[in-house]
């Protein structure tokens, strides 16, 4: 059921919605890790000097052949390095200098007459196809989705929050492959109804409906957090689905990556990705090998001056990084970069009560409670409280006129599993 909860985020999507996408071919080197696997054996496939084609595995992986890392360019391996990234933790990494890809004509890939639910997977395993919402490989993703079913399949491209618009870019610029994407991947796990989710303008929108038909099209509210990417209706029309449903969400770039594996026979190599903040005097849309650097990135879009404040995903819900000499990874479809004048510091004051945190949590909980107990070290009785329903949304930290960061109150209650905790420090006299 839909949650009546929510707020409105002042939306700062322009310029860089109504630009072209830019893409960045000129990179120099890209920095790609070996494997994502943390705990499977990892090989390396390539040695210092070796030269790789794109689509060339870096490593072998008997335990886990789902966590390879293709080469995403052409080029020479010029080193290795040891990474720690915001998002994939501790990283041993392939230093790789690009050589200029020629371009060539897409060639369609020859189809057999049946596409089968097996070839669609086997084509996602191929093509290292990883899904930007969850960063989850998209053969495990639609595995699960087989075994436990689905009533609805919906391309998530709301993208509600305040910068973002990598989606929008995606779908503006190949929209029927979007949608060609989405319906394999429905004919894959079984789903009967799929759709695009989007949150656009109406004119924009329109432009969509027009070349894939508006009944694959739905459009959201703009309330912060709000938004989901199906309608739910008592009946279940065209576009609709009914209460209780097995709901599925996909990425936009997912989609069309899984098209143009299918039809191409193209690897999962690129990403497009949102850079702004005010530090970025034209905000744009970019697509990117994996592994160029954010860095690479930025000099690419100009900066006014160096950013204080590196954001990689969103306002609400993106990581900081302490440098920019880190790579663009499966996953990430934003950068924001801020100088210290566009942040305003905050200092945290007594919670007063005013509930407005209870007013925005569309996950139905009391944040001003929790914070209350946690702070007074009463973890026994979190229980009630249903603390891990919290998805990290961030918006009741936004609402807080306090300044109070709740949404990591409410984490770090989480972690508690409703248990006493006391750190008791080491006595180097015992």
């Amino acid at each position: 059921m839909l949650s009546r909860h929510g707020t409105r985020l002042l939306f700062r999507k322009e310029p860089a919605i109504s630009q072209p996408t830019q893409e960045l071919t000129e990179v120099s080197q890209v920095v790609l890790p070996f494997s994502f696997a943390t705990e499977a054996a990892v090989r390396p496939a390539v040695s210092l000097y070796d030269t790789v084609n794109k689509g060339t595995p870096l490593a072998i992986i008997e335990d886990d052949p789902l966590a390879t890392v293709c080469s995403s360019v052409t080029g020479a391996v010029s080193g290795e390095r040891q990474i720690q990234h915001p998002l994939y933790g501790v990283l041993n990494c392939a230093v790789i200098d690009c050589v200029p890809d020629m371009p060539s004509p897409e060639v369609p890939v020859p189809l057999p007459k049946a596409l089968t639910p097996d070839l669609i997977l086997q084509t996602a395993e191929t093509a290292d196809i990883i899904d930007e919402l969850d960063g989850v490989p998209l053969v495990l993703k639609l595995h699960r989705w087989q075994e436990t079913g689905c009533d609805f399949l919906a391309a998530d491209g709301i993208e509600i929050e305040p910068y973002a618009s990598s989606a929008w870019a995606v779908l503006r610029d190949h929209a029927e492959q979007v949608l060609e994407g989405l319906r394999l991947a429905a004919l894959c796990i079984g789903a009967p109804r799929y759709h695009i989710a989007v949150c656009l303008s109406g004119q924009r929108r329109r432009s969509i409906a027009l070349r894939i038909g508006k009944d694959y099209l739905y459009q959201t509210d703009s309330y912060y957090p709000k938004a989901a990417p199906v309608r739910y209706s008592k009946h279940g029309g065209r576009g609709t689905v009914k209460y209780g449903s097995r709901v599925c969400r996909i990425g936009i770039q997912a989609c069309l990556a899984l098209y143009r594996a299918l039809y191409l026979g193209e690897a999962h190599n690129r990403c497009t990705l949102t850079v702004a903040g005010d530090a970025v005097p034209h905000p744009q849309n970019v697509s990117v090998p994996f592994g160029t650097t954010v860095q690479q990135v930025l000099e690419h879009c100009g900066l006014i001056e160096p950013p204080d404040y590196l954001i990689l995903g969103e306002q609400m819900t993106g990581t900081a990084a302490l440098t920019s000499d880190i790579p663009i990874l499966p996953g990430m479809t934003c950068i924001l970069a801020f100088t210290a004048a566009a942040i305003k510091p905050v200092t945290p004051r007594t919670c007063i009560g005013c509930g407005r945190c209870v007013q925005v949590c569309h996950a139905g909980l009391l944040p001003f409670e929790i914070n209350r107990r946690y702070r007074n070290m009463h973890y026994e009785r979190l229980g009630s409280l249903s603390t891990h329903l919290c998805d990290g949304c961030n918006a009741c930290s936004y609402i807080c006129p306090c300044g109070i960061d709740l949404a990591a109150v409410v984490r770090e209650a989480a972690a508690t599993d409703n248990t006493i905790s006391v750190d008791l420090e080491e006595d180097d006299d015992a």
